[in-house]
């Protein structure tokens, strides 16, 4: 009896937290890492790379940004048009920017 009770509480507890990963929404970057429509524009505007990462590097001055990329600039996504913040990754399967281990497919 002892040994059921005990299987029977893990069980419940494992089925809640599956069930709770699985159901919960993707945490996405805040407003604030979304470019203004005045810098997206200049950012699109501008055909040369070097000049592109030096409009990003102004914009994420204000934000808490560590993670740059190999080459030293301010990760961005293309796709969202957002600079990426630490840890946060673009989703193919549910196309949006999300937070690495927020999201329901780390995997």
């Amino acid at each position: 009896v002892a040994y059921l009770i005990i299987f029977h509480i893990l069980f419940v507890l494992f089925v809640w937290t599956y069930w709770k990963s699985i159901f919960t929404l993707p945490v996405q970057p805040g407003k604030k890492y979304h470019m203004s429509y005045a810098d997206k524009e200049r950012y699109e505007n501008e055909e040369r790379p070097e000049v592109q990462r030096q409009i990003l590097a102004e914009i994420a001055r204000k934000l808490p940004v560590y993670t740059r990329t190999g080459n030293g600039g301010v990760r961005f996504c293309d796709r969202c048009q957002l600079i990426k913040p630490d840890r946060c990754h673009h989703c193919s399967v549910c196309a949006i920017c999300v937070l690495k281990m927020d999201h329901h497919c780390p995997w």
